[in-house]
């Protein structure tokens, strides 16, 4: 019986650890859980430095705003993670993110493929990256909410690695200055609470080893 229970503590402290890990890893994109504060959780402080990083938008004819991400700054050249969020700039600091992320688009340059989540009751608010492999520029495309006029500006955290980052990032102000009535096309989205499995199968591998062909001393 006492070795039953060391066993399944031993089970639990190895799984615990296992989801720890992967939750301040994020490979595959910033989680919902990181919408409020845009901080990873990668047991490391952010950057107090100003940022290498910058935000570049630029207004298009049917007021969307295309995005670039990319360094600005000798010594930095390429990033690895992001996430990036659009906000009314005339409410401040307690406004929450608007406009939608988008990935079907015509025209250049190509839109870099990414994951979108649903931060803060709101749908495809924010983008993050998709994986994270060395990335020197990253291209997206936002629409501001339909009817929207104003100023806007995007926050962006940037993730050279995973003791390195950078939060809210701010770009130059955007002013919308006509009514959007541009509608956007529905593309895949990550929804608030939703679980991705992929970064899980090999936690839940590990912690089945432990508990089965460990043995205890």
């Amino acid at each position: 019986m006492i070795s039953f229970r060391l066993s399944v503590t031993s089970f639990c402290l190895i799984f615990a650890i296992c989801i720890g890990t992967q939750v301040s890893g994020t490979p595959n994109g910033a989680p919902v859980a990181a919408c409020s504060t845009m901080t990873p959780e990668h047991g490391a402080g952010a950057q107090t430095t100003p940022s290498p990083y910058v935000t570049i938008p630029t207004l298009m004819e049917d007021e969307s705003v295309r995005l670039t991400l990319m360094a600005n700054s000798s010594g930095y050249s390429t990033f690895k993670g992001y996430l990036v969020m659009a906000f009314d700039n005339s409410l401040g600091d307690a406004a929450p993110p608007i406009g939608i992320f988008s990935e079907i688009v015509e025209g250049t340059p190509v839109l870099t493929p990414g994951n979108y989540l649903d931060c803060l009751n709101g749908v495809k608010n924010a983008a993050t990256h998709k994986d994270n492999t060395t990335k020197v520029i990253v291209n997206l495309l936002w629409i501001p909410p339909y009817g929207f006029m104003g100023d806007v500006v995007f926050k962006t955290t940037f993730v050279q690695n995973g003791a390195s980052f950078w939060v809210k990032t701010l770009s130059d102000v955007v002013s919308i200055s006509s009514p959007t009535t541009t509608t956007p096309v529905p593309t895949s989205t990550t929804p608030a609470g939703a679980t991705q499995l992929a970064p899980w199968i090999g936690t839940i591998v590990l912690a089945f080893v432990a508990f089965f062909f460990i043995p205890l001393v």
